[in-house]
């Protein structure tokens, strides 16, 4: 009977063995298929692989962007734009509700003038006052009795007190002519006018809205020869120089272009180092900004297929 225990004890040891021995081998061979399959995934992604080069990626941007945003809180009176408008230079996109502004105007504008008036008042003392004093100064005055030291004493202040008057009517009506100005810059500031001739890429306001100082209502594009802003890998850098041709492809587009900017440095979270080109687009033609294209050197033949 116990001969029976160890025969059947040693036979389930044999098998714990056997197994552990296939376990042990089953992983190195796994690991070589895992590192065949990604050396295969690699091969096939890297474009180099493939003997072909379809360019760099880039993006089409306009000459120059920017937002439009009040500088004060208002009121949106109207809005006279829709996305796709096209501009000019100085033409007025929002109104503010200015009312209130206009009013503090108003009543500066009526101080301002009353304190114009207090100083041709003051004005008119001061001379007056020299007058007075011309004529009680005389020397023959003295000689003969005819005015009094106190008198002249007199006469001297008062052609003091008059200039210092006139000093301070003068100050008011400057202080009032800064506060009119910036009134009228406030009231002008309340029209957002186009600061360039543009088209409008994007609105954000109606009107009743409540516009906040500083936050854009309109975002403008520059009308001019569009850009496009692409990235090289760090290893392909020195291929690329400031005013060398390039070819621009995309989806039904195919331009030419000139380098104009080129990072002095590699990015360092994509390894990149990006660049800036002209595209030379024929007069009527428009390329829409954010159009992704690929971009090589002039001597390459480009692939029209957007996208890696």
């Amino acid at each position: 009977m116990a001969s029976r225990k160890f025969i059947a004890g040693l036979i389930l040891g044999i098998l714990a063995l056997v197994g552990a021995m296939a376990a042990l081998r089953q992983p190195p061979q796994l690991d070589k298929r895992k590192e065949a399959f990604q050396g295969a995934s690699f091969a096939a992604a890297s474009p180099r692989s493939r003997g072909t080069h379809k360019g760099w990626l880039g993006v089409v941007i306009a000459e120059e962007s920017l937002d439009v945003a009040p500088r004060l809180e208002g009121r949106v009176e109207s809005v006279r734009v829709q996305v796709g408008s096209m501009v000019r230079h100085g033409e007025v996109l929002v109104t503010l509700d200015a009312r209130s502004l206009k009013e503090d105007l108003a009543m500066a504008d009526a101080v301002l003038l009353s304190n114009k008036a207090e100083l041709d008042l003051a004005s008119l003392s001061v001379g007056q006052a020299r007058e007075r004093l011309k004529r009680r100064d005389a020397p023959e005055q003295l000689k003969l009795g005819a005015i009094s030291e106190e008198e002249l004493s007199a006469a001297r202040y008062e052609q003091s007190m008059a200039e210092a008057k006139l000093l301070v009517a003068r100050s008011k009506v400057q202080e009032q002519e800064v506060r009119v100005s910036q009134l009228q810059q406030q009231v002008a500031e309340a029209s957002l006018r186009a600061p360039f001739d543009g088209v409008v890429a994007g609105r954000f306001v109606h009107p009743g809205a409540l516009a906040r100082a500083g936050l854009p209502v309109l975002h403008l594009m520059r009308q001019g020869k569009p850009q496009v802003r692409f990235a090289i890998p760090a290893e392909e850098m020195r291929s690329v120089s400031v005013g060398q041709a390039v070819s621009v492809a995309g989806r039904d587009l195919k331009l030419t272009g000139q380098v104009t900017q080129l990072a002095p440095q590699v990015d360092v979270s994509t390894l990149m180092v990006f660049a800036l080109a002209n595209l030379d687009v024929a007069e009527g033609h428009a390329v829409p900004a954010g159009t992704e294209v690929r971009v090589s050197a002039a001597s390459d033949k480009p692939s029209l297929t957007v996208g890696p």
